[in-house]
C-alpha cells in the first residue's frame, strides 16, 4: 500500500452508499478520509436495492424511526442536486409519487389501517378509488379495488447514486481501497480509557483516530481487540432477490406497491420488481422459487408483467439488526469508534441523513438529531 495511505483523519469500513456519503461529507470538511471495502465500491446492497424513498408506503406506525426516515426523505431534493453538481452524475431523482394497491380483502384491511393512522397524523396521503387509480396508471390490474397515493414518496436510481457518491467523495479528496479485508479495528487503553488507533488490513496498518463501521451485512464480522465488535450477530444478512424487465414505453410512471411486492419504473425503459425476504446467510444465489414468486406478485400489480422480457435478475444482502432499526452513532466504550450500519430496507432513503449525523459527530462531537433510539447501547442492556 502506498505510504501516503497509511495515516488518515478518518477510516470508513464499507464503500456502499452510506460509507461513500460519509466520506464525501468528511472530505468536504478537509478530513483525510480513507474508505476500505472487501469488494468493490457500491457492490453489495447499494447495487441490489430498488431505490425507493418511501417512508409512508412502508411504515406500519409512527415513532423515532419513522421520523428519521421522513427527515431523510426531506433532504433528497437538495441532496440530489448537490450530488449531481459535485459528480456530474444524474441519480434520476423522480417525484411522481407512490401508489399502494388493495387487491383483496387482506390488502384492504392493511390499507385501511395505514390510511387511518397516517391521515390522523396529518401526513400527505390520498385515498383513490379504482377509477382514479387506473386513470393515473392504466396498465395496472383492472381488478384492483382502491389505492393509497403517497405524493411525497419518491425514488432514485441507486446504482447511479453509488457511482455519483464515489465520484463526489474522490473529487473532494477521499481515498478508496477496494478488494481489501479489515482484519481488526485496533484500539489502545490509557488509564482505562479506550480509543481507536487505526485498522489492520490485509494491505497493512492504517493509523487513524476515527473509524466508522459502515460495512452493511458484514458489520458483525468485524473485530475489535480480537472480539467481534457486534458479537451475537447484531446485524444479519437478509437476502432479497429482484427482477428487471423491459418495459413498454411509459407503461408505469409511479412506484407501485402491493402487500406482496412492488414495481419501480426506471428511466431508459426498465421496470424493476421485488423482492424476496430470506434468511439465507451470506448466500447471494438467485433461485427459481424466488424469481417465480416475484413474477407472480408483479403480475398481480401490472397486467401482462409475466409476458415481458427479462433484462436482469440479481440478489443482494440487506443488513438487518435484531430490532430492525439502524445502528448509528458513537461507541460508548471506545473513543473514535462510530457505527453507521443496519439500515435494512432503508439504506438508500437514509443515506443523506446518516452522512450528516455521522459527519457531525466526527467533526463536532455531537449530532443535530437525537440518536439514542439507534445507539448500539440498546444491545448492551441486560
Amino acid at each position: 500500500m502506498p505510504e501516503e495511505l497509511k495515516k488518515a483523519d478518518a477510516v470508513i469500513i464499507g464503500a456502499g452508499v452510506i460509507g461513500c456519503a460519509i466520506a464525501w461529507r468528511l472530505a468536504q470538511a478537509s478530513f483525510r478520509t480513507i474508505v476500505i471495502d472487501r469488494g468493490e465500491v457500491g457492490g453489495e446492497a447499494s447495487h441490489a436495492a430498488g431505490g425507493m424513498l418511501a417512508p409512508l408506503s412502508e411504515a406500519d406506525s409512527a415513532g423515532d424511526f419513522f421520523n428519521l426516515c421522513v427527515a431523510g426523505r426531506a433532504m433528497y431534493a437538495d441532496f440530489a442536486r448537490e450530488l449531481q453538481e459535485a459528480s456530474g452524475i444524474d441519480i434520476e431523482y423522480r417525484t411522481e409519487g407512490t401508489l399502494y394497491l388493495a387487491l383483496n380483502d387482506h390488502d384492504e384491511e392493511e390499507l385501511e389501517r395505514r390510511w387511518e393512522w397516517q391521515r390522523t397524523a396529518g401526513l400527505n396521503v390520498k385515498r383513490l378509488n379504482r377509477g382514479c387509480t387506473l386513470k393515473l396508471e392504466p396498465r395496472l390490474n383492472p381488478d384492483l379495488r382502491w389505492a393509497l397515493k403517497f405524493p411525497d414518496d419518491h425514488q432514485v436510481n441507486n446504482r447511479s447514486m453509488a457511482a455519483a457518491l464515489h465520484q463526489a467523495a474522490r473529487s473532494a479528496g477521499a481515498e478508496f481501497i477496494t478488494q481489501c479485508e479489515v482484519r481488526r479495528v485496533q484500539i489502545e487503553s490509557v488509564s482505562g480509557i479506550k480509543r481507536v488507533t487505526g485498522v489492520l488490513t490485509d494491505h497493512g496498518f492504517i493509523e487513524s483516530d476515527v473509524v466508522v463501521i459502515a460495512a452493511g451485512a458484514w458489520s458483525s464480522l468485524l473485530e475489535v481487540e480480537n472480539q467481534q465488535v457486534m458479537a451475537g450477530n447484531k446485524i444479519k444478512p437478509v437476502r432479497g432477490q429482484m427482477v428487471a424487465v423491459e418495459m413498454p414505453s411509459s407503461a408505469i410512471n409511479h412506484v407501485v406497491y402491493s402487500c406482496r411486492g412492488y414495481l419501480v419504473p426506471r428511466l431508459g425503459g426498465l421496470l424493476i420488481a421485488g423482492s424476496t425476504t430470506e434468511s439465507a446467510g451470506f448466500d447471494k444465489r438467485v433461485t427459481a422459487g424466488g424469481i417465480n414468486a416475484i413474477i407472480q406478485h408483479a403480475a398481480e400489480i401490472f397486467s401482462g408483467f409475466d409476458q415481458l422480457s427479462i433484462s436482469e435478475i440479481w440478489a443482494g444482502l440487506r443488513p438487518r439488526s435484531k430490532d430492525d432499526l439502524p445502528v448509528l452513532g458513537l461507541d460508548p466504550g471506545v473513543g473514535g469508534l462510530l457505527y453507521a450500519t443496519g439500515h435494512y430496507r432503508n439504506g438508500i432513503l437514509l443515506t443523506p441523513i446518516t452522512a450528516r449525523v455521522i459527519s457531525e459527530l466526527v467533526i463536532r462531537g455531537q449530532s443535530s438529531i437525537d440518536l439514542k433510539p439507534f445507539s448500539i447501547t440498546r444491545f448492551l442492556r441486560p
